[in-house]
């Protein structure tokens, strides 16, 4: 082999080693200790056993591989980065919260004490200038002390003439798609972009700090509220759920106690919720006179009413010359419920009024001009329905299904729903519905059902009373009476029979009287009977309960 073939391989050898030492960073010398590799992240509390510091660093100097072995780690190292599932990022808890509007110099947010006068007006003239400039420009035409951010690029080619310094400024915001962030007296100036990711970011870190904080449980003794309502409330059935995504809520039912086990700040929120809703609700007595009388009898029951309140005897038949309305007010109805506004009205009776009303009722009873119906009582606590009804089923023929008919019933009552509130200022609102179902005319299915519906609301004094009137019911009669054998004879039985039609009117007059049962205060629960509390950050979930009474 020649001389020069021996110096081509050599040379050949050593390209190659040059190549493949180019491919890979240059192994540190043997013995030299490895250092350790800050990690730059969000201050985000550690769990237990975790090391101290976000540090990873080697145990100890080591040996430096072979090259071949070097190439087949970092190889076998890449292989199981990529391999290896993403790390699942935790979720902000609930729907996704929208990343506020950006903020602008004309928002209230950003008006501070010592700002420029809003009346200030500057003019601008720039042919081609940074944007760094131009806010420079502004800086030192407001005092304002404005950062801009390294991101912020680009030239600006702008005339204004007189316009507001607060305009100016977010022209050039809105103009560049910039943003802005304001503490104090220092503004800080960049992309709208960057500024919505530092938001996210931000929300991010919560919620991975969220992930890792330790959760306190706290038992509540409920008085008032049923464990399984308040259960449910924090459970999110009816709306937006109060727990976290962290969180649960358990009920027994026997000691009418809640075990929350949650974060220990929704704890705290959870705890203020409680007080505001374990409370004793007032009651209210509602007190009902169903009262039947002839047409007329309510006209004449609100005079001898009104006359007995001013201490003047009525007249024999009711009527009187004059009368005082002051206790009394007459409200014409609108049309409702299927009557004419004239058929339907409503009274208020003031309280003294509501005393003597019995009296009367009474009186009219006695004459034969009317008769007390019903008179129901019922306790109800303060906004829940109190329903009273009074009446049969009536029987019809219904088809059940495949040509079979069978029978089914059909309520013909009267029936009162109320539905009590009552107001600061000591009023009782009452939401009433009154439904007078009544037998009509028979049909080839079954008797037919007339029925009659008011509903209205109405704000009454406490012990006042309301009447609901205008409810009219239509009788006709046809009457026969003969003289017994001689009656039935033809022609000549006419001699001694007699027939008497009647046709009457009667009125359905229904009145309310609420009146309001006084709560008791309940004595401000003291520090030994607070409801147990265990867990980590629970000492400070707490809250003082105060006198349970509205």
């Amino acid at each position: 082999m020649s001389r020069h073939a021996w110096w081509a391989i050599v040379l050949g050898a050593g390209l190659g080693a040059s190549a493949a030492q180019a491919t890979l960073p240059p192994l540190p010398p043997s013995g030299w200790p490895i250092a350790s590799i800050p990690l730059h992240g969000a201050d985000v509390p550690l769990p237990q056993g975790a090391p101290d510091g976000p540090t990873v660093a080697a145990d100890g100097p080591a040996e430096p591989a072979p090259f071949d072995a070097a190439a087949r780690t970092v190889h076998d190292a890449g292989a199981s980065a990529s391999s290896a599932p993403p790390q699942q990022q935790p979720v902000l808890e609930g729907p996704p919260i929208p990343l506020p509007p950006p903020t602008r110099m004309n928002d209230p947010a950003a008006r501070h004490a010592g700002d420029a006068d809003d009346a200030r007006r500057i003019s601008l003239n720039l042919q081609g200038a940074a944007l760094a400039a131009a806010f420079d420009a502004l800086a030192r035409f407001t005092g304002l002390n404005i950062i801009v951010g390294e991101q912020v690029r680009g030239t600006v080619t702008l005339r204004l003439n007189n316009v507001r310094w607060r305009d100016a400024f977010d022209t050039l915001l809105d103009t560049h798609g910039l943003a802005m962030s304001r503490r104090g007296n220092v503004i800080w100036v960049t992309p709208a972009a960057e500024l919505a990711a530092r938001e996210r970011e931000r929300f991010e870190t919560h919620a991975r700090a969220a992930e890792l904080e330790p959760l306190a449980s706290r038992t509540f003794a409920l008085r008032y509220p049923r464990a399984a309502d308040v259960q449910r409330l924090l459970a999110g059935a009816t709306g937006q759920r109060l727990l976290s995504r962290r969180g649960a809520a358990a009920a027994d039912p026997r000691m009418n106690l809640l075990f929350v086990t949650d974060l220990a700040p929704r704890i705290a929120q959870i705890a203020e919720l409680i007080d505001a809703i374990d409370r004793a609700s007032r009651q209210v007595r509602i007190e009902a006179r169903i009262v039947e009388g002839e047409q007329g009898f309510s006209r004449n029951l609100g005079a001898r009413v009104a006359l007995r309140a001013h201490g003047r005897a009525p007249a024999a038949d009711g009527a009187a010359a004059a009368t005082d309305t002051r206790n009394a007010l007459d409200l014409t109805a609108r049309a409702i419920g299927g009557f004419d506004a004239a058929t339907a009205g409503f009274t208020l009776f003031a309280a003294p009024l509501s005393r003597v009303l019995d009296i009367e009722l009474s009186a009219l009873e006695a004459q034969g001009r009317g008769q007390i119906v019903s008179r129901p009582r019922v306790v109800t606590a303060d906004r829940v329905k109190a329903i009273v009804e009074q009446g049969s089923e009536v029987p019809y023929q219904a088809k059940v299904g495949n040509g079979v008919s069978g029978v089914q019933f059909r309520r013909a009552t009267l029936k009162l729903e109320v539905e009590p509130q009552i107001t600061p200022d000591g009023r009782v609102v009452l939401d009433l519905d009154v439904t007078k179902d009544s037998i009509g005319e028979p049909t080839a299915a079954g008797p037919a059902i007339h029925t009659k519906h008011v509903q209205t609301r109405v704000e009454v004094e406490d012990g006042g009373t309301v009447a609901i009137g205008g409810i009219y019911e239509q009788l006709r009669r046809d009457d026969v009476t003969h003289v017994p054998l001689l009656g039935r004879i033809p022609v000549l039985g006419a001699l001694f029979r007699h027939r008497a039609r009647s046709d009457q009117r009667n009125e359905l007059v229904v009145f309310i009287t609420p009146t309001v049962v006084g709560a008791r205060c309940d004595p401000a629960v003291t520090s030994d009977a607070d409801p147990a509390q265990t867990g980590p950050e629970a000492d400070g979930a707490g809250s003082t309960r105060r006198p349970l009474c509205q």
